[in-house]
């Protein structure tokens, strides 16, 4: 039995356990979404049903994230009813959509306590709408309008893609991102000192700035729950070193992903999804529409670099580069 078998199996027992010590529970009444769809009372007790076993050890029976299993879990297991999803396709603050909530659960999130769950499709619809009971925001809003992936402009152009987004990602200003500002920096001082004053004319002196240390920001994620179920504790989230931290979202390439083969081509589109719509809930942005749609491929490209430098001789040695004493 390898480690992930063992935990879905500790998982299921425990859920089994769990469920037999509760109530039976009470019908459900159809639910009238914000966008005007109205989900049956069969899908709601179907996706509870769901809930049940998959779901309640870690979320909890309230959808709170305080399930018996999510003590000590960081990240902390969602709590449905704040209606706050990191990766949701829409913008920062917006109602995620149904494929993205879908895609969470075939896939899981890499990293994390959140296991890919291979279940019926009917399935996995119903638990996605069952969410909704959760949250009164998906009473009242609409999910927000999906951001598409646009054509890649850099195609057969890599390394002119790749120079431009180390550009966008460390340079802070109009068309750029200036991504090092919360995550870390990937170029040396004084080549980052010459890159902002190329660009922007300005000069800066970075000498005294610490560009290489990660910095826990906060976020509006519950990491503690009053009686009601509302959040008493927010917890602090690192953004990610790229050289260091597996992504939620993104595979190493080479890997099955949803029974398919995890190509560069399906990296890059999974980050760039996530670049352009930000992660709700914590500090990073919605970058479509901020900048240049080729500087946000471009960016995508850069990245991109960077996570598959994760682990490897060539990622040590940048890192060693970095963390050396000035001379």
């Amino acid at each position: 039995m390898n480690a992930r078998h063992g935990l879905l199996t500790a998982l299921a027992l425990l859920t089994v356990v769990t469920a037999g010590c509760r109530s039976k529970e009470p019908k459900l009444e159809p639910l009238k979404l914000g966008d005007g769809r109205t989900l049956t009372a069969e899908t709601l007790e179907r996706g509870r049903d769901v809930y049940t076993y998959y779901c309640i050890s870690c979320h909890g029976e309230r959808g709170d994230g305080q399930g018996p299993t999510a003590v000590g879990m960081r990240p902390p297991p969602r709590s449905f009813r704040q209606g706050l999803f990191k990766f949701g396709d829409v913008a920062v603050g917006e109602l995620p959509t149904d494929e993205a909530l879908k895609r969470t659960l075939r896939r899981g999130l890499h990293g994390t306590p959140m296991l890919a769950w291979d279940v019926p499709a009917a399935d996995v619809e119903a638990v996605v709408q069952y969410l909704k009971t959760f949250s009164p925001r998906w009473r009242e809003e609409a999910p927000g309008k999906p951001l598409e992936v646009s054509p890649d402009p850099w195609k057969g152009r890599e390394a002119e893609a790749v120079e431009r987004g180390q550009a966008v990602y460390h340079v802070a200003g109009v068309g750029y991102a200036g991504c090092s500002g919360c995550h870390i920096s990937y170029l040396p001082r004084a080549e980052l000192e010459s890159l902002t004053e190329r660009l922007t004319g300005r000069k800066v002196n970075l000498s005294k700035a610490d560009l290489y240390t990660p910095q826990a920001r906060d976020s509006d994620y519950a990491v503690a729950v009053d009686a009601k179920g509302e959040p008493t504790q927010l917890a602090k989230v690192l953004p990610p070193d790229f050289l260091q931290h597996k992504l939620r979202t993104v595979w190493p390439l080479g890997e099955e992903v949803e029974d398919t083969d995890y190509t560069p081509q399906r990296q890059r589109e999974d980050l760039y999804r996530v670049i352009a719509a930000g992660v709700g809930g914590a500090a990073m942005p919605t970058w479509k529409g901020a900048i240049p749609e080729e500087n946000l491929w471009a960016l995508t490209y850069y990245v991109q670099t960077l996570v598959n430098l994760r682990d490897t001789s060539e990622g040590r040695a940048l890192k060693e580069r970095l963390l050396a004493p000035a001379k």
